[in-house]
């Protein structure tokens, strides 16, 4: 099998899982969608308190979409991590998607040499500011941090940068950071109904790009 039908037979197959595990959510939190359907203020308690009394069970089956989704490359897994944030909270749900984020990326960093990419693909100038940058360590985990990169090249990056494992940990683990508990912010923000935490959310995220193209003209000033 060639490595072009590798990926897409890992894509199908990751698709399937995720519909799956989709599936059983929704089943689970059935009678949470039921009350937001016919939201009305005096339930609003009823419905945090469903909610929020998900254990295990569903924990694994949202890190598993949240991984899956984040080793997909072009697949966006926010809206799920902010969800988990609203089911969870702050605390808990930052966990679960730092977690899965992490499990996510070790997955396709796995996987990459099994896999072909196309000429655009390695010709993208984000990947090469990726593998060009004064800082290898650090512009790596800017990558990670930045919601706007997509986590595949920053994988990539680290495959043909030869990154040593235990580096690669270490980036992945504190580039997951921010954005994973940005999200679980953003969910518990929702939830409570906080229009001030939702600001700061959305302040944050801007934050992050401003920093990454900061360090980008950086770089050019200096070349």
């Amino acid at each position: 099998m060639k490595k072009n039908d590798h990926k897409w037979l890992l894509i199908g197959v990751a698709t399937i899982v995720i519909i799956i595990f989709l599936a059983l959510l929704i089943w689970d939190f059935m009678p949470e969608i039921k009350l937001l359907l016919h939201y009305n203020p005096h339930n609003r308690a009823l419905l945090i308190k469903l909610i929020r009394a998900h254990g295990i069970k569903d924990m694994l089956f949202l890190i598993i979409v949240i991984a899956l989704l984040n080793a997909i490359p072009g697949a966006s897994n926010s809206v799920i991590c902010i969800f988990t944030g609203l089911c969870y909270g702050p605390v808990v749900g930052f966990l679960i998607n730092w977690l899965a984020n992490i499990l996510g990326n070790c997955s396709t960093y796995g996987l990459i040499n099994r896999l072909n990419f196309s000429k655009r693909f390695k010709e993208n100038q984000i990947l090469e500011r990726l593998m060009h940058h004064e800082h290898p360590l650090l512009g790596l985990t800017l990558g990670y941090m930045v919601p706007v990169i997509p986590s595949i090249m920053v994988n990539y990056s680290c495959t043909q940068l030869k990154i040593k494992t235990s580096q690669f940990l270490l980036m992945v683990a504190v580039g997951m950071l921010p954005t994973s508990f940005l999200y679980a912010f953003g969910g518990d923000a929702i939830m409570k109904g906080s229009f001030k935490r939702i600001v700061v959310a959305v302040m944050f995220v801007v934050v992050l790009i401003c920093l990454r193209q900061l360090i980008v003209h950086h770089r050019r000033e200096n070349n």
